[in-house]
């Protein structure tokens, strides 16, 4: 550089005042202000947030399948889409009673049905030579396929048959379980006098031999008394308790 132009810049000095406005204006410049489409999006962030925990606690309470199972004792599950346990009713005041010592809800359904399977009511009604039957009703056929095939990796033993989710609300209607209201369906196919009332007050053996006996042509004057035949008092063992307290009074 020309020694003279050097000489001359040398001797211009900045002031202090001076120095801080320049440094302040370049770190302006070097830090721009954050847009406000980041505040946008963490608003968006945070109602997708609240929306997805909306929907995931709808998801949890809302029913999409039905499990009835008679064992003695006669209960019916109400599952949500993760197989979880959201109700329990019981067919009598009896098997309510069961239902609410076993504290089975938003417990999967496998450890519900162990928990069933494994109840002193249900293990002597079984000793005694009850039938195990396990309806399955649901929205999606895959799903309650795979319920089935749990119920059978669980029960290892008994009948487990499926059914179109209307029937359970038309189930409820007739305060029947979804079995028996299955076992009415098809007793009413063969003699249409036949009632909720009096399948109501039917074991499920009971259903099954007064079904056999219509379908070969028997006398099945016998099997429609079961009602009749058996008294209320009864236990467990006996495949029979009564029609008190049955869904339809719930």
């Amino acid at each position: 550089m020309n020694r003279p132009i050097y000489d001359a810049f040398q001797a211009v000095q900045a002031s202090p005042e001076l120095k801080e406005r320049t440094r302040a204006y370049l770190h302006t410049r070097r830090t721009p202000a954050r847009p406000r489409y980041r505040s946008l999006l963490a608003a968006a962030a945070c109602l997708l947030v609240v929306f997805l925990g909306a929907g995931g606690a709808l998801a949890w309470f809302t029913p999409v399948s039905a499990v009835s199972v008679e064992a003695g004792p006669s209960l019916e599950l109400t599952l949500n889409r993760f197989d979880r346990v959201l109700q329990v009713q019981g067919d009598s005041a009896q098997d309510q009673e069961l239902a609410d010592k076993l504290e089975l809800t938003y417990l999967s359904y496998t450890d519900a049905l162990e928990a069933i399977l494994g109840s002193q009511e249900v293990s002597q009604a079984l000793d005694s030579g009850t039938e195990l039957a396990v309806t399955v009703a649901g929205q999606n056929q895959q799903h309650c396929q795979d319920l089935m095939e749990d119920t059978q990796s669980c029960a290892g033993h008994g009948s487990c048959s499926s059914a179109d989710w209307s029937q359970v609300t038309a189930a409820q209607k007739e305060g029947l379980s979804l079995s028996k209201y299955q076992m009415l369906l098809q007793l009413q196919a063969l003699d249409p006098s036949i009632t909720s009332e009096q399948v109501s007050e039917c074991s499920m053996h009971q259903l099954r031999q007064w079904l056999s006996d219509l379908s070969s042509g028997q006398d099945a004057s016998s099997s429609s008394d079961c009602g009749q035949n058996t008294g209320s008092g009864q236990g467990y063992s006996g495949g029979h308790h009564g029609s008190e307290g049955h869904h339809g009074a719930r």
